[in-house]
């Protein structure tokens, strides 16, 4: 097809609407049969599914970097192991559906799933986007429909292709998981305003998320990143240089939750810099710095082929000489002012400097990368006093702080206490209806049965039988296994008749 024919670009688009259109009928059918499904035989058969794709894990890591172009091999392969491994079995403890009850308040909760999910897939992280939303709409009983990144659609294609065999060969229904195969804007926006549309799960840029929540359905989005990291002169100053160092090299820097500028306090600048060089990054000169501001934004205007891209490859082409295993550049900011362009997001080895005389300096600094971009998504501090984490953590709008350690890695669980995603909610800061890091609870809605209760709700939390997060909701094991069956029965008729 020449894309130069108006009519055969016109064909194209509308045989995109069309199969938009399919996609969202063959996931209403799936969705039904879903549903029939009990949450433990729900999270059975994810985790089989899982199990058939984590042996392929390289073979799609290798595949997503050579039709993208983004990041590491070896970083991928890591991020899709993760997926297969970790998604099916972090929310074991946890009711995604069934019958429960909340004793504290006399409630009975009954779980419904959405229904049918229209997730959207990134370009930095394609393969390891879809494994993990596949298997969180898998174990909340939700049909899924893929509107994928260009740059990746045939890595995308063939994953998705191989989780649906893998799901019907687990005993799950054909058309659980499907994919847009001619992802053009008009026909990703069809899938989201369409009304077999139940909720969508964006992960992408900044316009589609907002195209997302512009649908007139229900819309769990995300924002971008744009991550400051203070370090202050209480720091370990090896270690804080190790991380960001490890940090913006993974996955070449294509992580939205990668260091985007660094901080430090003027009494560590030469042993910050020193000990960065040590680690493999190269401290570029003012005047090596504006060739790597030029070749990355120029005019002004991010170019995107630094996205992901080896730092000795983008020296290269700036006009910069750096070994070929430099891992990071870092380019000083000798003036930071608004709309100064190494303030924005960089999704590449590209790391902004800025010396500051203390934490209300970095705060500053911190704030004129809000007016880019960032919003509600992590920052980073290196510190030994809690105090001044703390501090750091209430003056800016990040919703997730990492102390002393990676802004990649422990914004997602991996040594703190949040939990474990690929999917990073950014709050009202960043113009999203979630704050969290985004799991399958999301994708299950409770109906509540109340009894009544003396003194009612008001009175459950003055006597400290309740909580304003209520009481730990247990399994309704008091219910006869005819009646929980009834239940979900009627839940059931109530899905097949809302379609």
């Amino acid at each position: 097809m020449s894309s130069s024919n108006p009519i055969d670009l016109a064909d194209h688009d509308l045989a995109a609407l069309q199969e938009a259109r399919d996609l969202l009928g063959r996931a209403q059918q799936a969705a039904a049969t879903l549903a029939l499904w009990t949450p433990e035989e729900a999270k059975r058969i994810a985790k089989e599914v899982a199990a058939a794709l984590l042996p392929r894990a390289e073979f799609y890591a290798e595949w997503a970097v050579r039709e993208s172009r983004i990041g590491k091999v070896a970083d991928k392969i890591a991020k899709n192991q993760i997926a297969c491994t970790l998604t099916p079995t972090a929310w074991d403890n946890v009711a995604l559906g069934g019958v429960r009850r909340n004793d504290a308040l006399r409630i009975v909760e009954i779980g419904r799933p959405a229904g049918v999910v229209v997730g959207l897939s990134n370009s930095t992280s394609p393969v390891a986007t879809i494994m993990f939303k596949a298997i969180l709409c898998l174990m909340t009983r939700n049909a899924l429909v893929i509107s994928p990144h260009p740059v990746a659609l045939g890595c995308c294609t063939a994953v998705t292709n191989e989780l649906q065999t893998a799901i019907e060969k687990a005993g799950g229904p054909a058309h659980a998981l499907q994919i847009l195969t001619r992802p053009t804007v008009e026909a990703t926006g069809a899938l989201m305003r369409d009304a077999r549309t139940d909720v969508i799960l964006a992960t992408g840029g900044t316009p589609m998320v907002r195209a997302a929540y512009g649908s007139g359905n229900p819309a769990i989005g995300v924002g971008s990143g744009n991550v400051p990291i203070y370090v202050d002169d209480s720091a370990d100053i090896e270690a804080a240089a190790k991380t960001i160092v490890v940090d913006k090299n993974f996955d070449h820097g294509s992580p939205c939750s990668a260091p985007s500028v660094i901080m430090f306090h003027a009494d560590i600048a030469a042993q910050m810099q020193q000990a960065l060089a040590r680690q493999g990054a190269h401290v570029c000169s003012e005047q090596e710095a504006q060739k790597i501001q030029n070749y990355a934004f120029p005019g002004g205007k991010f170019n995107g082929k630094v996205v992901g891209r080896p730092a000795f490859e983008i020296a290269q082409a700036a006009g910069v000489q750096v070994p070929q295993d430099c891992q990071a550049l870092v380019c000083p900011i000798s003036n930071p002012q608004a709309g100064y362009v190494l303030l924005k997001e960089k999704l590449s080895p590209i790391l902004g400097c800025v010396v500051v005389a203390g934490m209300d300096q970095a705060i500053d600094v911190a704030r004129l990368m809000l007016q880019h971009s960032g919003a509600g998504h992590t920052s980073g501090v290196h510190t030994a006093n809690a105090e001044q984490a703390v501090v750091w953590g209430a003056a800016l709008d990040y919703y997730r702080v990492v102390v002393n350690g990676s802004t990649v890695h422990d914004s997602t669980g991996a040594n703190t206490g949040l939990p474990y995603t690929f999917t990073i909610g950014t709050g009202y800061a960043g113009k999203s209806s979630v704050d969290c890091n985004v799991g399958p609870e999301l994708l299950v809605n409770w109906k509540r049965v109340a009894f009544p209760l003396p003194g009612g709700w008001a009175g459950a939390m003055a006597s400290g039988a309740a909580s304003l997060s209520g009481a730990s909701p247990s399994q309704l094991s008091t219910l006869t296994p005819e009646l929980q069956a009834t239940v979900l029965r009627i839940v059931q008729e109530e899905l097949e008749h809302l379609r």
